[in-house]
């Protein structure tokens, strides 16, 4: 069992859910998911094919392979071209303005609740 296999089962189905929506959301990049809920994006890909009908999972692995919107860093290096700055501090900065733009919604769920 991979890491991102194990880390895929310790999730529970509202976060399952959670993560699906923001999968299909063109708004929403992978950075924002690892950050509220630790998984790359070949785990979510992962989760995503596992939970999704066949049909479901090719058309929106279509619609976000081209995506620039799912992929933060890639669209922070398309901006910044011409200030030429490392891909570690790309993901740095990504990460932090996902944390401060995609906050995780409110809930009166938490995971004690659930236990």
């Amino acid at each position: 069992m991979t890491p991102a296999t194990a880390r895929l089962c310790d999730l529970a189905q509202a976060d399952v859910s959670t993560i699906i929506a923001m999968a299909w959301q063109d708004d929403t990049p992978f950075e924002a998911i690892a950050a509220q809920f630790g998984l790359s994006e070949p785990a979510v890909i992962e989760l995503m094919r596992g939970s999704l009908k066949t049909r479901s999972f090719r058309v929106w692995r279509m619609r976000v392979r081209g995506r620039t919107a799912k992929h933060q860093t890639r669209q922070i290096s398309a901006q910044g071209d011409q200030d030429k700055v490392s891909p570690g501090d790309l993901l740095k900065q990504a990460l932090s303005e996902a944390q401060e733009t995609f906050p995780l919604p409110p809930s009166p769920l938490s995971r004690e609740s659930l236990r």
